[in-house]
């Protein structure tokens, strides 16, 4: 459970610094499949974490929705729910840095996460 709050913090941060201003999609399986396809340039310490398969609305992070509801507990991203189509990150720059240097991750190495998966999700 440790890990899937500790990726919650680590996808909000990356989410802030990366796309700043920007909601951040939760609908549709696109955030899902940009996560997949981002791995590659994901700490290590957090690809063990997530897995990815089909299920019955379509190809999805398992995990995806327990990482949004701990980001929410720790109140670094708005309430996330079905009618909600993104979430948006309610920490600052300062807040996000702070949190990533405490887990030993690199501020720009995380943004540039954020904007792979951006990126990936097909948008400017």
């Amino acid at each position: 459970m440790r890990e899937i709050f500790e990726f919650a913090e680590f996808l909000a941060c990356s989410w802030r610094l990366g796309n700043p201003g920007m909601a951040m999609p939760i609908a549709d399986g696109s955030l899902d499949m940009a996560i997949e396809a981002s791995l590659s340039v994901l700490p290590e310490r957090f690809k063990h974490v997530l897995s990815f398969g089909n299920t019955r609305i379509g190809y999805r992070c398992c995990e995806l929705t327990e990482v949004l509801h701990a980001a929410f507990a720790n109140l670094l991203v708005t309430a996330p729910s079905p009618a909600h189509k993104t979430v948006d990150v309610t920490i600052d720059d300062r807040v996000a840095t702070m949190l990533l240097r405490r887990r030993g991750i690199e501020p720009g190495c995380a943004a540039e996460f954020a904007k792979t998966l951006r990126t990936e999700m097909g948008r400017p």
